[in-house]
């Protein structure tokens, strides 16, 4: 007997116009757009606006508060005319880790931010955190996670899993390892 599930594919629309038909975990793991990284997942993805910095053997997503050095794929991807591009730049709160809890093989940077707010969940808790004056976003951490709200914690980001988008267009530039 076929096994069954609740979609095979999935179309994502906006006002009407179509953004992206594929499988549930496709659309997840590779979005073609902002909306559609935004629209599949909860928690959201998180999203930061900035540029490309650094160099073509170092090149960093930056938005000022948070600057994660990109994975080689994704240089490779974004290639040496894209130091100085505007772009957006997305990580899952499942991909943000409580720097005790980092599981294994995760290519971890820390990002130095406040706890603003902490949710339990029971298998796991969801941290809101500041970076800088005004850089939001959430963290899908480990419950045994010690935080409190006002600590400031050295979070980390799994750099494997940055999605990049075009600030203008908010089309994917660079996808993630899969």
């Amino acid at each position: 007997m076929e096994a069954l599930t609740m979609a095979d594919r999935i179309a994502v629309l906006r006002d009407g116009v179509l953004q992206q038909v594929d499988t549930p975990q496709h659309l997840y793991d590779h979005p073609e757009n902002v909306f559609v990284a935004g629209f599949i997942g909860s928690p959201a993805m998180n999203f930061f606006s900035g540029s490309i910095t650094g160099t073509v053997d170092e090149m960093y997503a930056d938005s000022g508060a948070v600057r994660l050095r990109l994975p080689q794929n994704e240089t490779e991807q974004l290639g040496q005319e894209s130091i100085g591009r505007e772009v957006i730049f997305g990580v899952r709160p499942e991909d943000i880790h409580y720097p005790q809890y980092v599981p294994a093989g995760v290519n971890g940077q820390a990002v130095e931010a406040v706890v603003d707010v902490t949710e339990l969940m029971g298998n796991e808790i969801f941290v809101y955190l500041i970076a800088g004056d005004d850089q939001n976003f959430i963290a899908r951490v480990d419950p045994r996670s010690d935080l409190r709200p006002g600590d400031k914690v050295g979070i980390v980001f799994n750099a494997d899993k940055i999605h990049i988008f075009d600030r203008v267009t908010e089309k994917m530039i660079a996808t993630p390892k899969a």
